[in-house]
């Protein structure tokens, strides 16, 4: 009889499960998006270990809304791969833990077994935007919103859009504002395992982009983003609006680096990682 590890070869057995995909876009991103194009089932907002079929062996945890007890019944079960979104994971019941920066995995390393796959960006038609737009744009959830005085641009929420709304909103700005109110108590925490989705986005889109000075930024992408406090947010902004040299080789930064976060490569590294268990 085949072993728990050999059953989990296939992708059939693999059962992604995620939090709200309304509630929360990291859901959307790692969980429903990868599920689908891996070809995967996927539950959603379920609580209990015994509302999920007994037919899988793997269980990838995006933002899933068990509590450590049925944490430890699913793992009887199977392999729980826990994806650290924004808040610290569990300490057991997990097999692998899934980060999206090597920064973020430095973090958690001492939990067990921790593997990088970054995030992908929306854009999965890969066509640019044009280059001749310089409006800016701040695309996020509403807590992380700072003050940006002096500096006209969009507002998003993310929390009220879909996957195809995120995609419209970044055709409309060419100059996206990677910048965060500070203020919160969890800002350092949220700083050190930052999936940098983001700066990105902004990759995938061919926008360069105004960054706060984190290690997300500088690991995805530091040639693609100017790093900036919210008081000279304005200034780089008007740099970017003006300097066309500029603007034109961060673009060309971000082209260069828009293939690395397409779905399409990020799949493959889940593929591996499941063909590793």
């Amino acid at each position: 009889m085949a072993d728990t590890h050999d059953k989990c070869r296939g992708l059939g057995r693999v059962l992604f499960i995620g939090g709200n995909p309304r509630q929360f876009p990291s859901v959307q991103i790692r969980c429903e998006d990868i599920a689908s194009r891996l070809g995967c089932d996927r539950v959603f907002s379920a609580k209990k270990a015994k509302e999920i079929p007994r037919e899988y062996s793997v269980f990838v945890c995006v933002k899933a809304n068990f509590n450590q007890d049925e944490i430890l019944k699913l793992s009887r079960r199977g392999i729980v791969i826990w994806d650290v979104v924004d808040n610290a994971p569990p300490k057991q019941g997990v097999s692998i833990y899934l980060t999206s920066t090597e920064k973020a995995r430095q973090v958690f390393k001492d939990y067990g077994r921790v593997e990088m796959i970054p995030h992908h960006h929306c854009n999965f038609s890969g066509i640019p935007n044009s280059q001749e737009c310089r409006r800016p744009g701040w695309i996020g959830t509403l807590h992380w919103y700072p003050k940006l005085e002096g500096i006209e641009h969009d507002f998003y929420d993310v929390r009220r859009m879909t996957v195809n709304d995120v995609i419209s909103a970044h055709r409309r700005i060419g100059i996206g504002l990677n910048i965060r109110a500070r203020g919160l108590r969890k800002y350092a925490h949220h700083m050190e395992i930052n999936s940098g989705i983001k700066l990105i986005n902004c990759i995938g889109f061919g926008i360069p982009s105004i960054s706060n000075d984190e290690p997300a930024y500088h690991e995805i992408g530091e040639d693609c983003t100017l790093f900036t406090d919210l008081e000279h947010c304005a200034d780089k902004v008007y740099q970017l609006q003006t300097d066309c040299q500029l603007y034109r080789a961060m673009r060309e930064n971000c082209l260069h680096k828009a293939s690395s976060f397409h779905i399409s490569s990020i799949v493959c590294k889940y593929k591996a990682l499941i063909k590793s268990l």
